[in-house]
């Protein structure tokens, strides 16, 4: 048990009560037509009405955008707050403040190293710069920052409160190569308080590195590209719903049948379905676990004009020898994900992804809801919010990615 004073410090379950929620607001428009914006008007527009939020941007001119077009809305103000402070990239789970509470009210911020989800040393101009957030807002509020040698991010912790924790070994041994797992689990009990750590294998193949190979193009013609990744998180696949209950992304055998990424989706879940089945919580009872449908790849026209493109291309350097065209347009796969969901006080936000569009499965159709209705089933005291979030799913994250919350003291 991790004690400062004989006190207890632990990082609750996301669907324990919360003070606040924390969002990352980016004006993006990763593909031409797709704007950040109309996503977030969304999730604020319904956390307003629920909880504090507190809408993190890079600095006063982009607060006064966001002010405004929240106004032009007719989003109510009384309800937000605004951390100005400098970050280049959505994803505020990831680099932003990882609050604990203990048993006697308090409340502190644990500093992790980061390093852009691997993608950059920890020395890049931007991994410092965000790196850093945690610790500012820690002074902002008043509160003890604890540091880690760690370098990790939020959206591969899923803690069920009690004392176990979940991370993939794909993601945490990426980051701190150097580190056994013994080593890991020490310093998770210290910062966490937890006695149970759960080790599942890797995460999705949409969310390996955006650079670790090209992926099969539309009916298994061509080849398509990652937009970006966060390279195996656990908040694509796997995620705690209550302190025994646990939900994880499926792939049926017809699915695996049709489609490689599939079948290698499937082989993946399933490596770690086995894994959670034989696996006991901090008290020694097995968890519950529901399957959560793989949405439908959905593939999109990038070209040099979309800054998901130039993303790709200013740095892409294959591990499968694949080159990237650059000049030409290419097909890329957005971060899709129903694991993505955002739990706070009376409300789950969701993912979902059929507009109806052409070309675009009745398939996905029914796994939106399909997704929405194991929410619901899993949420019965709070409202389900399904949200079209593929402009921010182009950044290579989601919902939760985006968003932190704040647990109540």
């Amino acid at each position: 048990m991790n004690t400062n004073n004989n006190i207890r410090w632990r990082f609750p379950g996301e669907f324990e009560e919360q003070e606040a929620v924390w969002i990352g607001w980016l004006s993006k428009e990763y593909v031409i037509g797709y704007y950040t914006d109309d996503v977030f008007v969304q999730i604020v527009g319904e956390l307003v009405r629920r909880i504090k939020t507190v809408i993190c941007v890079p600095d006063d001119a982009r607060k006064l955008r966001v002010q405004n077009i929240l106004k032009e809305n007719d989003i109510p103000s009384e309800n937000i707050s605004y951390y100005v402070q400098p970050f280049t990239m959505l994803y505020w789970r990831d680099f932003g403040p990882i609050f604990v509470v203990n048993d006697e009210g308090g409340k502190r911020i644990i500093d992790f190293g980061f390093n852009c989800w691997g993608y950059f040393p920890e020395c890049d101009t931007q991994s410092r710069m965000m790196e850093r957030i945690d610790r500012d807002v820690a002074e902002y509020l008043g509160l003890e920052s604890v540091m880690t040698r760690l370098i990790g991010e939020g959206g591969d912790r899923e803690f069920n409160g009690k004392g176990t924790l979940l991370v993939t070994e794909a993601c945490e041994f990426q980051r701190n190569p150097n580190l056994a797992r013994e080593e890991f689990e020490k310093e998770f009990e210290r910062l966490f308080g937890v006695t149970n750590v759960i080790w599942l294998k890797q995460g999705t193949v949409e969310d390996d590195r955006y650079d670790e190979s090209a992926l099969p193009g539309p009916d298994g013609k061509g080849i398509a590209f990652r937009s970006a990744s966060a390279n195996n998180h656990m908040d694509e696949y796997c995620r705690f719903v209550s302190a025994d209950t646990i939900i994880l992304a499926e792939v049926t055998e017809e699915e695996a049948l049709i489609d490689p990424v599939a079948a290698e989706n499937r082989r993946r879940m399933e490596v770690n379905y086995e894994i959670l089945k034989n696996s006991v919580d901090q008290d020694g009872n097995p968890f519950n676990i529901v399957r959560m449908p793989v949405p439908d790849m959905l593939y999109f026209t990038a070209t040099p004009e979309d800054e998901a493109y130039n993303s790709i291309a200013d740095s892409y350097c294959s591990r499968d020898g694949t080159v990237f065209p650059v000049g030409e347009p290419v097909k890329i796969v957005p971060a899709q994900s129903y694991c993505n969901f955002l739990i706070t006080n009376g409300l789950v936000l969701g993912q979902k992804y059929y507009t109806g569009g052409v070309g675009m499965p009745e398939s996905l159709k029914e796994k939106d809801m399909k997704a929405e209705e194991i929410l619901r089933s899993l949420f019965p005291e709070r409202d389900v919010v399904m949200v079209n979030t593929i402009a921010i799913n182009f950044g290579g994250g989601g919902i939760h990615c985006s968003t932190q919350q704040e647990p109540k003291a």
